[in-house]
């Protein structure tokens, strides 16, 4: 039983010794300077709907997702918006959180998102348009689109 506590006594002794030189010395040194906390977890792959200020997200029609893609696509290309024509407008269901236009090397949620897909054409060059139920719609280049798993009425 003595036994035990001796090495136990031990023990502690050379893990206090051990802790001790690992610590700054030194007059007026806190021991917890130079402590470095944690980084900060990495931040997701996909990027939230943006919410209206002191409310929830707010669902857009179709109608204001073709407005809001035909108004980019006009401030892109600085024409008026009445020269960009619709070519298609759908509600739709991606695939994934990525609303079929995956970056490289980025992780999506792999679940099935609804949304919307809409085609304009502009000086004889047709643009496809992606975007979820909630924020605005986005110019997908032709290299990144993917289809949705369905159309919807």
């Amino acid at each position: 039983m003595v036994q035990r506590r001796w090495r136990w006594m031990v023990g502690l002794w050379i893990l206090s010794g051990w802790l001790g030189a690992c610590a700054p010395t030194g007059p007026g040194v806190s021991p917890l300077e130079g402590f470095s906390p944690l980084p900060a977890p990495p931040q997701p792959a996909f990027t939230p709907a943006p919410k209206t200020p002191g409310g929830p997200s707010v669902e857009l029609s179709l109608n204001q997702v073709i407005e809001l893609a035909r108004q980019d696509l006009a401030a892109r290309l600085g024409l008026p918006t009445d020269e960009i024509r619709v070519i298609e407008a759908q509600a739709v269901t991606w695939p994934d959180s990525s609303l079929g236009c995956p970056e490289p090397g980025r992780m999506y949620l792999q679940v099935l998102t609804p949304g919307y897909r809409v085609f304009l054409e502009a000086r004889g060059q047709r643009y496809a348009y992606h975007a979820g139920r909630q924020g605005s719609p986005f110019l997908c280049p032709p290299d990144r689109a993917r289809g949705p798993v369905s159309g919807e009425p």
